[in-house]
Protein backbone atom coordinates (compact mmCIF):
# COMPACT_ATOMS: atom_id res chain seq x y z
CA UNK A 1 0.00 0.00 0.00
CA UNK A 2 2.89 2.23 0.99
CA UNK A 3 4.26 2.36 -2.57
CA UNK A 4 1.16 2.53 -4.31
CA UNK A 5 0.07 5.83 -2.11
CA UNK A 6 3.12 7.65 -3.16
CA UNK A 7 2.35 6.45 -7.03
CA UNK A 8 -0.83 8.18 -6.75
CA UNK A 9 0.68 11.62 -4.53
CA UNK A 10 2.86 12.17 -7.93
CA UNK A 11 0.14 13.95 -10.02
CA UNK A 12 -0.92 16.03 -6.77
CA UNK A 13 2.65 16.92 -5.76
CA UNK A 14 3.52 17.77 -10.05
CA UNK A 15 0.65 20.16 -10.09
CA UNK A 16 1.28 21.65 -6.69
CA UNK A 17 4.71 22.38 -7.76
CA UNK A 18 3.14 23.16 -11.33
CA UNK A 19 0.85 26.25 -10.01
CA UNK A 20 3.89 27.45 -7.44
CA UNK A 21 2.43 25.90 -4.67
CA UNK A 22 -0.88 26.97 -5.42
CA UNK A 23 -0.34 30.15 -5.33
CA UNK A 24 -1.46 30.55 -8.91
CA UNK A 25 -4.89 30.00 -9.75
CA UNK A 26 -5.83 26.71 -12.55
CA UNK A 27 -7.37 27.99 -15.59
CA UNK A 28 -9.79 25.71 -16.18
CA UNK A 29 -12.77 23.31 -14.77
CA UNK A 30 -14.94 25.71 -14.16
CA UNK A 31 -12.70 27.53 -11.86
CA UNK A 32 -14.31 30.78 -11.87
CA UNK A 33 -17.13 29.39 -9.64
CA UNK A 34 -14.58 29.33 -6.87
CA UNK A 35 -14.39 32.94 -6.50
CA UNK A 36 -18.02 33.72 -8.06
CA UNK A 37 -19.95 31.15 -5.34
CA UNK A 38 -17.44 29.07 -3.61
CA UNK A 39 -15.16 31.43 -1.38
CA UNK A 40 -18.03 34.29 -0.95
CA UNK A 41 -19.53 31.52 0.76
CA UNK A 42 -17.07 29.96 2.93
CA UNK A 43 -16.09 33.57 4.15
CA UNK A 44 -19.69 34.58 4.94
CA UNK A 45 -19.99 31.15 7.01
CA UNK A 46 -16.65 31.62 8.40
CA UNK A 47 -17.84 35.06 9.69
CA UNK A 48 -21.39 33.59 11.12
CA UNK A 49 -19.91 30.29 12.67
CA UNK A 50 -21.34 29.07 15.17
CA UNK A 51 -24.34 30.52 14.26
CA UNK A 52 -24.41 30.12 10.00
CA UNK A 53 -27.44 31.07 8.16
CA UNK A 54 -27.70 28.18 5.53
CA UNK A 55 -31.20 29.63 4.33
CA UNK A 56 -29.28 32.50 2.00
CA UNK A 57 -25.39 32.15 0.46
CA UNK A 58 -24.17 32.65 -2.85
CA UNK A 59 -23.70 28.71 -3.80
CA UNK A 60 -26.13 26.46 -5.39
CA UNK A 61 -25.13 23.49 -3.59
CA UNK A 62 -25.72 21.47 -0.09
CA UNK A 63 -23.33 23.65 2.07
CA UNK A 64 -21.29 21.07 4.14
CA UNK A 65 -18.20 21.78 1.72
CA UNK A 66 -18.47 25.38 2.47
CA UNK A 67 -19.11 25.18 5.96
CA UNK A 68 -15.82 22.66 6.41
CA UNK A 69 -14.15 25.37 4.43
CA UNK A 70 -15.34 27.58 7.25
CA UNK A 71 -14.30 25.83 9.95
CA UNK A 72 -10.83 25.87 8.33
CA UNK A 73 -11.19 29.64 7.63
CA UNK A 74 -11.27 30.00 11.43
CA UNK A 75 -8.89 28.13 12.91
CA UNK A 76 -6.03 29.13 10.31
CA UNK A 77 -7.41 32.72 8.87
CA UNK A 78 -8.20 32.85 5.24
CA UNK A 79 -5.03 32.12 2.38
CA UNK A 80 -6.49 31.05 -0.86
CA UNK A 81 -3.92 28.47 -1.38
CA UNK A 82 -4.65 26.75 1.93
CA UNK A 83 -8.22 25.79 0.76
CA UNK A 84 -6.71 24.62 -2.09
CA UNK A 85 -4.39 22.37 -0.25
CA UNK A 86 -7.17 21.46 1.34
CA UNK A 87 -8.81 20.23 -1.56
CA UNK A 88 -5.88 18.68 -2.59
CA UNK A 89 -5.59 16.59 0.27
CA UNK A 90 -9.72 15.51 -0.18
CA UNK A 91 -8.63 14.24 -3.65
CA UNK A 92 -5.89 12.38 -2.59
CA UNK A 93 -7.72 10.10 0.37
CA UNK A 94 -10.32 9.89 -2.60
CA UNK A 95 -7.76 7.88 -4.22
CA UNK A 96 -6.82 6.11 -1.92
CA UNK A 97 -10.24 4.73 -0.55
CA UNK A 98 -10.95 4.13 -4.21
CA UNK A 99 -7.70 1.96 -4.29
CA UNK A 100 -8.03 -0.18 -0.89
CA UNK A 101 -11.99 -0.92 -2.01
CA UNK A 102 -10.97 -2.25 -5.47
CA UNK A 103 -8.35 -4.33 -3.47
CA UNK A 104 -10.02 -5.76 -0.85
CA UNK A 105 -14.10 -5.42 -2.31
CA UNK A 106 -12.91 -6.27 -6.50
CA UNK A 107 -10.37 -8.43 -5.74
CA UNK A 108 -8.16 -6.85 -8.35
CA UNK A 109 -4.25 -7.20 -8.08
CA UNK A 110 -2.40 -4.13 -6.28
CA UNK A 111 -1.13 -3.24 -9.92
CA UNK A 112 -4.25 -3.46 -11.60
CA UNK A 113 -6.15 -1.48 -9.17
CA UNK A 114 -3.32 1.24 -8.91
CA UNK A 115 -3.68 1.67 -12.63
CA UNK A 116 -7.44 1.97 -12.36
CA UNK A 117 -7.13 4.11 -9.54
CA UNK A 118 -4.23 6.31 -11.03
CA UNK A 119 -6.65 6.39 -14.58
CA UNK A 120 -9.64 7.61 -12.37
CA UNK A 121 -7.33 10.56 -10.26
CA UNK A 122 -5.80 11.80 -13.89
CA UNK A 123 -9.40 12.34 -15.43
CA UNK A 124 -9.46 15.87 -15.98
CA UNK A 125 -12.66 16.18 -14.06
CA UNK A 126 -10.74 15.06 -11.31
CA UNK A 127 -7.36 16.21 -10.45
CA UNK A 128 -8.39 19.27 -12.14
CA UNK A 129 -10.78 20.86 -9.77
CA UNK A 130 -8.26 19.20 -6.77
CA UNK A 131 -6.54 22.54 -6.96
CA UNK A 132 -9.57 24.90 -6.75
CA UNK A 133 -11.89 25.46 -4.30
CA UNK A 134 -14.56 23.20 -5.77
CA UNK A 135 -17.29 20.97 -4.13
CA UNK A 136 -16.88 18.06 -6.85
CA UNK A 137 -13.63 15.92 -5.01
CA UNK A 138 -15.50 16.16 -1.45
CA UNK A 139 -18.51 14.63 -2.99
CA UNK A 140 -16.74 12.10 -4.67
CA UNK A 141 -14.74 11.01 -1.86
CA UNK A 142 -17.89 10.53 0.58
CA UNK A 143 -19.49 8.54 -2.32
CA UNK A 144 -16.96 6.47 -2.83
CA UNK A 145 -16.72 6.09 1.29
CA UNK A 146 -20.62 5.41 0.89
CA UNK A 147 -20.30 2.69 -1.67
CA UNK A 148 -17.95 0.71 -0.41
CA UNK A 149 -19.42 0.82 2.72
CA UNK A 150 -22.82 -0.56 1.14
CA UNK A 151 -20.71 -2.93 -0.51
CA UNK A 152 -19.14 -4.30 2.22
CA UNK A 153 -22.41 -4.31 4.10
CA UNK A 154 -23.91 -6.48 1.77
CA UNK A 155 -21.60 -9.10 1.67
CA UNK A 156 -21.02 -9.76 5.67
CA UNK A 157 -24.80 -8.71 6.06
CA UNK A 158 -23.64 -5.80 8.67
CA UNK A 159 -25.82 -3.54 9.55
CA UNK A 160 -23.28 -1.70 11.12
CA UNK A 161 -21.42 -1.08 7.88
CA UNK A 162 -24.63 -0.52 6.33
CA UNK A 163 -25.15 2.62 9.07
CA UNK A 164 -21.89 3.89 8.17
CA UNK A 165 -22.62 4.18 4.26
CA UNK A 166 -25.68 5.83 4.75
CA UNK A 167 -23.41 8.52 7.07
CA UNK A 168 -21.27 9.22 4.40
CA UNK A 169 -24.78 9.06 1.47
CA UNK A 170 -25.88 11.87 4.31
CA UNK A 171 -22.66 13.74 4.05
CA UNK A 172 -22.35 13.10 -0.18
CA UNK A 173 -26.06 14.63 -0.13
CA UNK A 174 -24.90 17.60 1.97
CA UNK A 175 -22.33 18.40 -0.10
CA UNK A 176 -23.88 18.30 -3.57
CA UNK A 177 -27.63 17.65 -3.85
CA UNK A 178 -27.05 15.51 -7.34
CA UNK A 179 -25.52 12.34 -4.77
CA UNK A 180 -29.41 11.67 -4.29
CA UNK A 181 -28.72 9.19 -6.53
CA UNK A 182 -26.68 6.64 -4.31
CA UNK A 183 -30.47 6.56 -2.45
CA UNK A 184 -31.19 3.41 -4.85
CA UNK A 185 -27.79 2.03 -4.12
CA UNK A 186 -28.53 1.91 -0.10
CA UNK A 187 -31.62 0.38 -0.87
CA UNK A 188 -30.18 -2.65 -2.80
CA UNK A 189 -27.44 -2.62 0.19
CA UNK A 190 -30.00 -3.09 2.85
CA UNK A 191 -32.37 -5.56 0.90
CA UNK A 192 -29.21 -7.95 -0.18
CA UNK A 193 -29.07 -8.43 3.84
CA UNK A 194 -32.40 -9.86 4.00
CA UNK A 195 -32.86 -8.30 7.26
CA UNK A 196 -35.30 -10.15 9.49
CA UNK A 197 -37.96 -6.96 9.95
CA UNK A 198 -36.25 -5.70 13.34
CA UNK A 199 -32.97 -4.93 11.27
CA UNK A 200 -35.06 -4.30 8.37
CA UNK A 201 -36.80 -1.52 9.94
CA UNK A 202 -33.90 0.09 11.36
CA UNK A 203 -32.41 0.14 8.30
CA UNK A 204 -34.98 1.55 7.02
CA UNK A 205 -34.69 4.21 9.21
CA UNK A 206 -30.69 4.73 9.08
CA UNK A 207 -31.96 5.60 5.22
CA UNK A 208 -34.63 8.06 5.81
CA UNK A 209 -32.14 9.61 8.48
CA UNK A 210 -29.29 10.04 6.01
CA UNK A 211 -31.39 12.26 3.73
CA UNK A 212 -33.61 14.13 6.44
CA UNK A 213 -30.61 16.91 6.30
CA UNK A 214 -31.75 17.41 2.49
CA UNK A 215 -35.84 17.31 2.72
CA UNK A 216 -35.13 19.94 5.95
CA UNK A 217 -33.12 22.30 3.69
CA UNK A 218 -35.34 21.89 0.94
CA UNK A 219 -38.10 23.41 2.72
CA UNK A 220 -36.22 25.84 4.11
CA UNK A 221 -35.06 26.87 0.82
CA UNK A 222 -37.80 26.44 -1.01
CA UNK A 223 -36.73 24.37 -3.65
CA UNK A 224 -33.47 22.79 -4.25
CA UNK A 225 -31.16 25.65 -4.01
CA UNK A 226 -30.54 28.39 -1.16
CA UNK A 227 -32.58 31.61 -2.00
CA UNK A 228 -29.53 33.77 -2.55
CA UNK A 229 -27.80 31.72 -5.24
CA UNK A 230 -28.60 31.44 -8.87
CA UNK A 231 -30.66 29.17 -10.03
CA UNK A 232 -29.16 28.87 -13.30
CA UNK A 233 -26.16 27.03 -11.80
CA UNK A 234 -27.61 24.43 -10.39
CA UNK A 235 -27.38 21.44 -12.69
CA UNK A 236 -31.15 19.74 -11.45
CA UNK A 237 -32.75 23.17 -11.36
CA UNK A 238 -35.03 24.21 -14.56
CA UNK A 239 -36.61 27.75 -13.22
CA UNK A 240 -35.68 30.88 -11.30
CA UNK A 241 -37.46 29.56 -8.03
CA UNK A 242 -34.94 26.78 -7.79
CA UNK A 243 -37.42 24.02 -8.64
CA UNK A 244 -36.74 21.16 -11.04
CA UNK A 245 -38.70 20.86 -13.56
CA UNK A 246 -41.50 18.28 -15.27
CA UNK A 247 -39.34 17.69 -18.92
CA UNK A 248 -37.41 14.99 -18.61
CA UNK A 249 -33.74 15.64 -20.46
CA UNK A 250 -32.04 12.54 -22.63
CA UNK A 251 -29.53 14.76 -23.10
CA UNK A 252 -27.39 14.06 -20.24
CA UNK A 253 -28.59 10.21 -20.49
CA UNK A 254 -27.13 10.26 -24.23
CA UNK A 255 -23.61 11.86 -23.12
CA UNK A 256 -23.23 9.77 -20.34
CA UNK A 257 -23.43 6.50 -22.37
CA UNK A 258 -20.98 8.24 -24.80
CA UNK A 259 -18.09 8.72 -22.30
CA UNK A 260 -18.97 4.79 -21.00
CA UNK A 261 -18.48 3.56 -24.76
CA UNK A 262 -15.27 5.67 -24.94
CA UNK A 263 -13.77 4.47 -21.83
CA UNK A 264 -14.92 1.11 -22.41
CA UNK A 265 -13.53 0.84 -26.14
CA UNK A 266 -9.87 2.71 -25.49
CA UNK A 267 -9.50 0.20 -21.96
CA UNK A 268 -10.57 -3.32 -23.52
CA UNK A 269 -9.56 -2.53 -27.07
CA UNK A 270 -5.64 -3.69 -26.39
CA UNK A 271 -7.33 -7.61 -24.51
CA UNK A 272 -9.36 -7.66 -27.79
CA UNK A 273 -7.05 -7.38 -30.41
CA UNK A 274 -4.76 -9.88 -28.54
CA UNK A 275 -7.57 -12.25 -28.27
CA UNK A 276 -8.77 -12.11 -31.54
CA UNK A 277 -7.95 -15.53 -32.69
CA UNK A 278 -10.03 -16.86 -29.63
CA UNK A 279 -12.63 -14.60 -29.23
CA UNK A 280 -16.19 -15.78 -30.07
CA UNK A 281 -18.88 -12.83 -30.60
CA UNK A 282 -22.30 -13.18 -28.54
CA UNK A 283 -25.18 -13.42 -31.06
CA UNK A 284 -26.92 -11.20 -33.08
CA UNK A 285 -29.91 -11.72 -31.26
CA UNK A 286 -27.39 -10.35 -27.83
CA UNK A 287 -25.77 -7.19 -29.54
CA UNK A 288 -29.18 -6.05 -31.84
CA UNK A 289 -31.51 -4.63 -28.80
CA UNK A 290 -28.30 -2.52 -27.08
CA UNK A 291 -27.36 -1.39 -30.68
CA UNK A 292 -30.79 -0.63 -31.94
CA UNK A 293 -30.93 1.55 -28.06
CA UNK A 294 -27.69 3.09 -28.93
CA UNK A 295 -28.68 4.37 -32.45
CA UNK A 296 -32.53 5.39 -31.22
CA UNK A 297 -31.11 7.34 -28.00
CA UNK A 298 -28.47 9.28 -30.29
CA UNK A 299 -31.77 10.30 -32.72
CA UNK A 300 -33.58 11.71 -29.73
CA UNK A 301 -30.55 13.27 -26.86
CA UNK A 302 -29.76 16.00 -29.72
CA UNK A 303 -26.46 15.43 -29.15
CA UNK A 304 -24.54 18.61 -30.74
CA UNK A 305 -23.22 21.76 -29.35
CA UNK A 306 -25.07 24.29 -30.80
CA UNK A 307 -23.55 28.08 -29.98
CA UNK A 308 -26.26 28.96 -28.06
CA UNK A 309 -26.09 25.67 -26.13
CA UNK A 310 -22.37 26.51 -25.06
CA UNK A 311 -23.10 28.03 -21.69
CA UNK A 312 -24.69 24.22 -20.46
CA UNK A 313 -22.84 21.99 -22.75
CA UNK A 314 -18.82 22.09 -21.94
CA UNK A 315 -16.13 19.55 -21.70
CA UNK A 316 -13.83 17.79 -24.10
CA UNK A 317 -16.22 15.28 -25.43
CA UNK A 318 -18.51 18.46 -26.85
CA UNK A 319 -14.89 20.41 -27.79
CA UNK A 320 -13.70 17.29 -30.26
CA UNK A 321 -17.56 16.83 -31.26
CA UNK A 322 -17.35 20.71 -32.86
CA UNK A 323 -14.87 19.01 -34.84
CA UNK A 324 -16.60 16.59 -36.34
CA UNK A 325 -19.84 16.55 -38.75
CA UNK A 326 -22.98 16.84 -37.19
CA UNK A 327 -25.90 14.26 -38.95
CA UNK A 328 -29.70 14.83 -38.04
CA UNK A 329 -30.04 15.68 -34.14
CA UNK A 330 -26.22 14.49 -33.44
CA UNK A 331 -22.64 14.72 -34.45
CA UNK A 332 -21.05 11.59 -35.99
CA UNK A 333 -18.41 11.51 -32.97
CA UNK A 334 -22.05 10.58 -30.69
CA UNK A 335 -23.72 8.27 -33.59
CA UNK A 336 -19.99 6.27 -32.92
CA UNK A 337 -19.69 6.04 -29.34
CA UNK A 338 -23.25 5.97 -28.22
CA UNK A 339 -24.01 2.87 -29.58
CA UNK A 340 -20.56 1.32 -28.12
CA UNK A 341 -21.69 2.48 -25.03
CA UNK A 342 -25.14 1.16 -25.10
CA UNK A 343 -23.32 -2.59 -26.20
CA UNK A 344 -20.39 -2.39 -23.65
CA UNK A 345 -23.35 -1.58 -20.99
CA UNK A 346 -25.46 -4.21 -21.85
CA UNK A 347 -22.59 -7.02 -21.87
CA UNK A 348 -20.56 -5.90 -18.25
CA UNK A 349 -24.15 -5.63 -16.78
CA UNK A 350 -25.08 -9.22 -18.19
CA UNK A 351 -21.69 -10.34 -16.87
CA UNK A 352 -22.31 -8.94 -13.60
CA UNK A 353 -25.34 -9.61 -12.58
CA UNK A 354 -28.11 -6.88 -12.84
CA UNK A 355 -28.93 -7.14 -9.04
CA UNK A 356 -24.72 -6.42 -8.39
CA UNK A 357 -23.37 -3.43 -6.79
CA UNK A 358 -22.14 -1.67 -9.99
CA UNK A 359 -25.19 -2.66 -12.02
CA UNK A 360 -27.60 -0.81 -9.83
CA UNK A 361 -25.06 1.85 -8.81
CA UNK A 362 -24.72 2.70 -12.76
CA UNK A 363 -28.65 2.36 -13.40
CA UNK A 364 -29.26 4.69 -10.55
CA UNK A 365 -26.60 7.46 -12.01
CA UNK A 366 -28.41 7.23 -15.75
CA UNK A 367 -31.37 7.29 -14.15
CA UNK A 368 -30.42 10.86 -12.40
CA UNK A 369 -29.37 12.20 -15.35
CA UNK A 370 -32.76 12.30 -16.91
CA UNK A 371 -33.43 15.75 -15.18
CA UNK A 372 -30.10 17.25 -14.88
CA UNK A 373 -29.98 20.26 -17.32
CA UNK A 374 -26.62 21.76 -17.93
CA UNK A 375 -24.52 18.73 -19.61
CA UNK A 376 -21.26 19.39 -18.16
CA UNK A 377 -18.94 17.03 -18.63
CA UNK A 378 -17.55 16.95 -15.30
CA UNK A 379 -21.08 16.36 -13.75
CA UNK A 380 -20.75 12.52 -15.40
CA UNK A 381 -17.30 11.88 -16.21
CA UNK A 382 -15.96 10.38 -12.87
CA UNK A 383 -19.23 8.41 -12.28
CA UNK A 384 -18.99 7.11 -15.83
CA UNK A 385 -15.47 5.62 -15.32
CA UNK A 386 -16.07 4.63 -11.83
CA UNK A 387 -18.80 2.58 -13.48
CA UNK A 388 -16.41 0.64 -15.67
CA UNK A 389 -14.10 0.00 -13.52
CA UNK A 390 -16.25 -1.08 -11.00
CA UNK A 391 -18.00 -3.61 -14.16
CA UNK A 392 -14.52 -4.59 -14.90
CA UNK A 393 -13.02 -7.79 -13.77
CA UNK A 394 -9.02 -8.74 -12.34
CA UNK A 395 -8.78 -11.52 -15.35
CA UNK A 396 -9.82 -8.50 -18.24
CA UNK A 397 -6.59 -7.75 -18.28
CA UNK A 398 -4.02 -10.39 -18.12
CA UNK A 399 -0.47 -9.21 -19.07
CA UNK A 400 1.12 -6.33 -19.88
CA UNK A 401 0.17 -5.34 -23.21
CA UNK A 402 -3.59 -5.04 -22.31
CA UNK A 403 -2.77 -2.19 -20.01
CA UNK A 404 -2.50 -0.64 -23.08
CA UNK A 405 -5.71 1.20 -23.43
CA UNK A 406 -5.29 2.37 -19.53
CA UNK A 407 -1.82 3.85 -20.52
CA UNK A 408 -3.49 5.70 -23.33
CA UNK A 409 -6.08 7.25 -21.72
CA UNK A 410 -4.23 8.40 -19.10
CA UNK A 411 -1.99 10.05 -21.42
CA UNK A 412 -4.51 11.71 -23.21
CA UNK A 413 -6.23 13.13 -19.89
CA UNK A 414 -3.25 15.15 -18.87
CA UNK A 415 -2.30 16.40 -22.33
CA UNK A 416 -5.97 18.12 -22.27
CA UNK A 417 -4.89 19.12 -18.40
CA UNK A 418 -1.75 20.55 -19.79
CA UNK A 419 -3.34 22.23 -23.15
CA UNK A 420 -4.10 25.44 -21.52
CA UNK A 421 -0.27 25.90 -20.61
CA UNK A 422 0.90 24.75 -23.82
Amino acid sequence: MRGSAVVLAVPFLIGIAALHGLTVEIETYHVSDASAFHVPTILQFADELPAVDFEHYPAAQTPLFHLLMAIWVKVVGFEAWQLRLLNVAISYVALLVLYRWLVDGFSFERRQALAFTLLFGLSPYVLGPSFAVLTDNLGILFGILALERFHRSARQHSLGQFALGCAAMSAAILTRQAFLFLAPVAAWALLSMRPEFRRLAAGVSFGALSIAPLAVLVVVWGGLVPKGADAASCGLCDDPSGAAGDRVSLRGLGFTVTMFGLYAGAIYAPALLRRARELRLPPARTLLPPLAAGLALVVVSDLVRHPSSFVNADGYLWQASEWIPAVASSSLLFWALVPLGTVAIWLLVERAGLLSLPAVYLVAFLASTLVVRLIYQKYFDPFALLALVMLMRPDDLRVRTDYAGVAALGIAFVAFALRPYA
